[in-house]
């Protein structure tokens, strides 16, 4: 973690090309000590919360997939509450991500179109759910 922290000052001074480079090393390292966490049975909270910072690092990367397949390692050890309620979280942010990624690339713009949707009061979670699956900016 000390070279994601290295990697976020290197940003924060504009040093992008640095800081990306940092951030990947810190992902092999925290991916590296999770896998090993794990195969040394060392048990919870400690295996999930390796999980849930390398999956940090591979979205902030930007490897979506790597970055999912951390966090479902992280969710299928025994996680406490509070931590699989955040590698949840970060699943999601993670599927929005990449489902942006793939609309941009498919559709090769980024054209936004604005829409108003009525819906009844009793269906509004599933439309809160919506959002976040797909990305949606959304005033409720």
């Amino acid at each position: 973690m000390e070279l994601a922290d290295r990697a976020d000052a290197l940003k924060v001074q504009g040093n992008v090309d640095g800081a990306n480079t940092l951030f990947y090393q810190s992902f092999q390292s925290e991916r590296e000590a999770a896998l090993a966490s794990r195969e040394q049975q060392i048990g919870e909270p400690t295996e999930s919360v390796l999980f849930r910072s390398a999956a940090s690092l591979a979205y902030t990367i930007g490897d979506y997939r790597e970055a999912e397949r951390l966090v479902c390692m992280g969710l299928a050890g025994n996680p406490p509450v509070e931590i699989a309620d955040e590698l949840r979280n970060l699943y999601d942010a993670i599927s929005i991500e990449r489902n942006i990624s793939q609309l941009e690339h498919s559709n090769g713009s980024k054209e936004q179109e604005k829409v108003t949707i009525t819906v009844p009061i009793h269906e509004r979670n599933l439309l809160n759910v919506l959002v976040r699956k797909f990305g949606w900016a959304c005033i409720l």
